[in-house]
């Protein structure tokens, strides 16, 4: 009995460890790309602290799409890069919410040249950069 407990214990503190990892992993990455987009976007202190929940959310939602196609045999790869450019369109309206115009074109701008140097990505680029208008971006795909 003594022995159940003790490796419960064991597999409990080894798991938690691995998923405060993870979190902190996402964390970092989120930090990173913060900041990145702070220093490249010229971002003010309210729209940097304002881009990072949306940022971790977009990272959690492909994080959680990616490993659920992870372990499936043959993967439909069209409906993966569908689902994840939708996910990027969801980003980039949230985002436009926060940046302005031309800081969104920068930023579109930027993702597309990485998507155009990572070809094996499983992310498309975006075609055209987006308008802004009184309801927000109007983005073309």
């Amino acid at each position: 009995m003594q022995k159940c407990l003790v490796g419960g214990l064991f597999l409990f503190l080894f798991l938690s460890t691995f998923v405060f990892a993870q979190d902190g992993d996402l964390q970092s990455t989120v930090d990173y790309k913060a900041n990145k987009m702070k220093t490249e976007l010229h971002l003010t202190d309210t729209q940097a602290l304002a881009i990072g929940p949306v940022i971790k959310d977009y990272l959690t939602k492909r994080a959680a799409i990616l490993q659920e196609v992870s372990g499936e045999g043959i993967v439909d790869h069209v409906s993966v890069k569908e689902t994840l450019k939708a996910l990027k369109e969801n980003e980039y309206q949230k985002l436009s919410k926060v940046l302005t115009e031309d800081q969104m074109k920068k930023w579109i701008n930027k993702e597309n040249l990485m998507a155009t140097l990572n070809p094996d990505s499983l992310e498309s680029s975006v075609d055209d950069g987006p308008t802004l208008g009184a309801d927000g971006a109007n983005f073309k795909f």
